[in-house]
């Protein structure tokens, strides 16, 4: 069990927060992100792919919560895809959020955003696993990898589905994100993604349902921790929901110093 550096913060814990906030504040054109600062927040769209609009909250009292909805959905009138709304502060939430939900949107994920502090852990023998790295002619076998990992299925993506999530990883290709896909005895088993900076950011991790309880997804994580270390990355990160069971994994093996917390409400759109 990783034990050093538990209860310290990262050595450059403020730097390292303050580009992840900019990172999610800031239009980013090579992935397609485009942000507009608007009097309720900040609006986020992609370009390049359909994907789920986004506005992180700013200055939004209970009584302007209308008002807001409103805005948003004359801003995104166009989108086929709910709208995700995100509070990144913990004592606005606590007072905005139930206004929200009392205004029909949908709770969704409380998001934490982890850096490692201290030790690599050792990496483990893993037998019959085998780490690659995605090339763009292999984000199909991923994204389905992903689907089924995350859904919690051995159903295939849907069409459709897949079809856009791909076109949302070729994006984030082009503004810097690999991907890892993880083959067990030869099946693609477990999928990881990060984008790659000064700093490295997991966003994706997932292990499909057969392959679980193999120590895959420490494997990937171990061997990353140890590259990125080799390469000199200044930090690296990872988000998950703070109430799922992997956060447990990540903190045993390090990920120990929040730098950002967010939770998410779906609007419907139309």
């Amino acid at each position: 069990m990783h034990t050093e550096g538990a209860d310290m913060p990262h050595p450059e814990h403020d730097a390292v927060a303050a580009a992840l906030h900019m990172a999610y504040e800031e239009p980013y054109e090579p992935m397609g992100w485009a942000a507009d600062r608007r009097p309720f927040g900040i609006y986020r769209r992609n370009t390049k792919a359909a994907t789920y609009p986004n506005v992180i909250v700013r200055d939004v009292s209970t009584a302007d919560v209308p008002a807001f909805i409103r805005d948003v959905r004359r801003c995104y009138a166009e989108s086929k895809l709910p709208a995700r709304i995100m509070i990144d502060d913990r004592d606005v939430d606590a007072v905005l959020g139930p206004v929200l939900v009392g205004a029909a949107l949908r709770a969704d994920e409380r998001t934490v955003f982890l850096a490692h502090v201290g030790d690599i852990p050792v990496e483990r023998e893993t037998p019959g696993v085998r780490i690659e790295v995605v090339p763009r002619g292999g984000l199909f076998e991923y994204e389905d990898t992903r689907w089924r990992a995350f859904e919690n299925t051995e159903e295939p993506a849907p069409p459709e589905t897949l079809a856009w999530r791909v076109n949302l990883r070729r994006a984030e290709m082009d503004g810097g994100a690999h991907y890892w896909l993880a083959r067990a005895d030869g099946q693609p088993a477990a999928v990881m993604g990060w984008y790659q900076g000064e700093d490295r950011v997991v966003f994706s991790l997932g292990t499909r349902v057969p392959f679980r309880n193999r120590g895959i997804a420490r494997l990937m994580l171990t061997r990353l921790l140890a590259q990125s270390r080799e390469a000199g990355t200044r930090a690296v990160i990872i988000s998950a929901d703070e109430n799922d069971t992997p956060v447990r994994l990540y903190k045993r093996l390090g990920f120990t110093d929040e730098l950002y917390w967010r939770a998410t409400y779906e609007l419907v759109l139309g």
